[in-house]
């Protein structure tokens, strides 16, 4: 019996025992008079009518309840007995609707909320049927249409209206695709859109949504990058076609200038004569090196230089720049010493002309700035992996350049590797130049597959290393002579 259940009993037979007590009071009452009144007899029967009544009543209730309680056993229905009491079923409806009205209040809060972030999206937001009309549209979709939402609704969905998916076909689950078109005010925008099908629990698809975000900006930015970088390289081509043009065109008559200047120089000429034609020879040469370091800077810059991968002897490659600045160096009372270490190959694949070069740069320069003492060329090497075919293999060269000079400030030392850069850059600086050998060299070192740095102090001189990429074939080289020396005439020391 459940609690409900037996307060309803308890209050049936308190009832019924109250009335029973009202009943023996007025028996025993009427008994203490002579003569009973009528009506006594007749509150007595009424009493005794209520308790009888009660009493079946409640028996009533109860083979009721029992014949229910036979008949759900029998069916065995899954919904709410009926053998529960009214009041405890009342209570659980009750509590029921208030648990619906609490998920119904919080349904709608998740709706106006999800409402309030999909209208503040400055994206368009659309979604639309399998046949193309649409469903929903936020306020920016509208706006951007410059249309009521009622009277879009139901409207065929712009995407399907410009042909870029048709609904006659299958639309994919999900797609990516960028649209430009009009919109209310005739403006040209381009729209990136993502399109994805919106599915139920058992995976049928429901209806399908597009976000369209604006990337005109992007766009546009995008556009004057490329007609920006075209005009550059234009521009750059120009450039290097106007160099190797003038250059060029320059060249011819520096030839000229300084093939007559020698011509002259083996005449007879007085002394004062023969000075004007040195610097005749001299000024034409300086111009010529500086034409030529512009022509080929310009080369290195638009990518138009090419590398050799020739054999050659390196020892060879060092003799030569060491027999071109001999004379220059003994002129100024310096001395240019060699070493190569034993480990280095005798025949490397690389591009001579470049190394060269770029020795001539490093060299040229510790002459300039170095006023007494020397320089020192020092190449060492590092053995790299073989090739496939087990023939050659690869070794980094590392060059050394130390001079005895003025040395390079250490504010100074970033500046070294610009085009046009100068340490010295007063109108009263002693040493001349156009500030290309520098450059030329790390662009040159970096295409060879290497690079450069510099070490410097003041008054104690500076070194230069710099490393290439080549490659040899093994058993074409053989250790070195132990004594590798050489002084400025290249002989050894």
């Amino acid at each position: 019996m459940t609690a409900p259940q037996r307060r309803k009993t308890f209050l049936l037979f308190s009832l019924v025992f109250a009335l029973l007590a009202s009943a023996v009071a007025i028996i025993v009452q009427a008994s203490d008079q002579e003569r009973i009144s009528p009506q006594y007899f007749v509150l007595c029967l009424s009493l005794i009518g209520c308790i009888l009544l009660i009493l079946t009543g409640y028996a009533w209730d109860r083979s009721m309840m029992l014949r229910l309680r036979e008949l759900n056993k029998k069916s065995h229905a899954p919904t709410i007995s009926p053998l529960q009491d009214t009041d405890e079923v009342h209570d659980e409806v009750i509590g029921l609707a208030r648990q619906i009205e609490r998920m119904a209040q919080a349904l709608q809060k998740l709706e106006a909320s999800y409402r309030a972030v999909v209208e503040d999206q400055v994206d368009l937001i659309c979604r639309y049927a399998s046949d193309g009309r649409l469903t929903f549209v936020n306020g920016a979709y509208s706006r951007f249409l410059g249309r009521k939402r009622q009277e879009l609704l139901g409207q065929p969905c712009a995407l399907f209206s410009e042909g870029l998916m048709s609904a006659n076909g299958t639309l994919p689950d999900a797609a990516t695709f960028e649209h430009a078109w009009l919109d209310s005010e005739n403006t040209h925008v381009i729209h990136a859109w993502t399109h994805r099908a919106i599915k139920d629990s058992s995976g049928n698809v429901i209806e399908y949504q597009a976000v369209g975000h604006d990337v005109t900006t992007r766009k546009e930015a995008e556009s004057a990058l490329l007609t920006a970088k075209e005009a550059a390289e234009s521009a750059d081509r120009a450039k290097s076609e106007f160099l190797a043009i003038v250059s060029h065109e320059i060249r011819t008559p520096i030839n000229g200038v300084i093939g007559f200047g020698k011509l002259l120089h083996d005449t007879p000429l007085t002394a004062e004569q023969r000075t004007f034609v040195d610097m005749i020879t001299t000024s034409g040469q300086t111009l010529e090196t500086l034409i030529s370091d512009i022509l080929d800077l310009s080369k290195i810059e638009a990518g138009k230089i090419e590398l050799e991968h020739a054999p050659f002897a390196l020892r060879d490659c060092i003799e030569e720049v060491v027999h071109l600045f001999g004379p220059r160096a003994r002129a100024a009372g310096l001395s240019i010493k060699t070493s190569v270490a034993p480990g280095v190959p005798i025949i490397i694949n690389s591009d001579h002309g470049r190394l060269r070069q770029i020795l001539n740069n490093l060299v040229g320069n510790a002459i300039k700035f170095t006023e007494r003492g020397g320089i020192d060329v020092s190449v060492e090497c590092s053995p790299g992996t073989p090739h496939a075919d087990g023939i050659h293999r690869d070794v980094r060269i590392h060059f050394t350049v130390r001079d005895t000079g003025i040395g390079i400030p250490a504010d100074k030392l970033d500046q070294l590797f610009r085009p046009f850069s100068q340490v010295d850059t007063s109108a009263k600086r002693r040493r001349g130049g156009t500030g290309l050998g520098l450059i030329i060299a790390k662009r040159l070192c970096e295409r060879m597959g290497g690079a450069i740095s510099v070490e410097s102090r003041i008054d104690e001189g500076s070194t230069f290393y710099f490393s290439i990429q080549a490659d040899y074939v093994v058993g074409d080289s053989r250790d070195p002579f132990t004594t590798a020396n050489m002084n400025s005439t290249g002989s050894p020391s």
